[in-house]
């Protein structure tokens, strides 16, 4: 099935708002991280950046790969599940250790969501709404971002440092539930041939 048109698939609003909801989130959560009163807070911060990023750039081509072979909604599912478990645990966290891995646990989550759910958005709306789409999307990364700081600041002055790892945790499972819930479109179905351009362009570009 293909948008006909400029009318995106049958239920694109929908995934629009869920991915926009998990993208919000999952910028929210990098942020709201605070050490109060620990003289080694900006060393560990910096750690934990490093086991996060790190874990996200290999995790992400890998899992990238895989989700151009099965469901994306599945990939996205389970991503978001395993990075707001660990996100949660992380608020549980007895060690420094322990708050470690489960770092690397959420890069491996956003690893893979951060692959496969643009692709979702750009197979289900037309090429001539996708770019309006795409920077809704995105514009959870500078709103989420300063979100996390205010929201981190406020449920840390109050419950303090970890509880603030905990708050986000209920609502990306429940977008996550959700996202398991969901069909995904093939990849590549809504993207148009350029008209006026011979399907052996590419060939005949390449041959001189």
């Amino acid at each position: 099935m293909q948008p006909v048109g400029n009318r995106p698939l049958s239920g694109a609003r929908s995934a629009l708002f869920l991915l926009l909801a998990i993208n919000l989130f999952n910028y929210i959560d990098r942020q709201s991280f605070f050490a109060p009163g620990d003289v080694n807070a900006m060393t560990k911060t910096g750690l934990l950046g490093d086991a996060f990023f790190v874990t996200y750039m290999i995790s992400a081509p890998i899992l990238g790969l895989l989700a151009d072979r099965i469901s994306r909604w599945l990939i996205v599912g389970s991503a978001v599940i395993l990075w707001s478990l660990a996100s949660g645990a992380s608020g549980l966290a007895a060690t420094f250790a322990i708050l470690f891995a489960t770092r690397i646990c959420v890069g491996i989550g956003e690893g893979g969501y951060g692959p496969a759910a643009p692709t979702i958005l750009a197979d289900l709306f037309p090429i001539e709404t996708r770019g309006r789409m795409m920077a809704i999307f995105y514009a959870a990364i500078p709103v989420g971002s300063a979100l996390g700081y205010v929201i981190g600041g406020l449920v840390g002055a109050h419950f303090g440092c970890y509880p603030a790892r905990l708050a986000a945790g209920p609502f990306v499972l429940l977008a996550a539930r959700s996202a398991r819930c969901c069909a995904s479109p093939r990849a590549g179905i809504a993207a148009p041939e350029h008209k006026g351009l011979p399907s052996a362009f590419p060939h005949a570009l390449l041959s001189h």
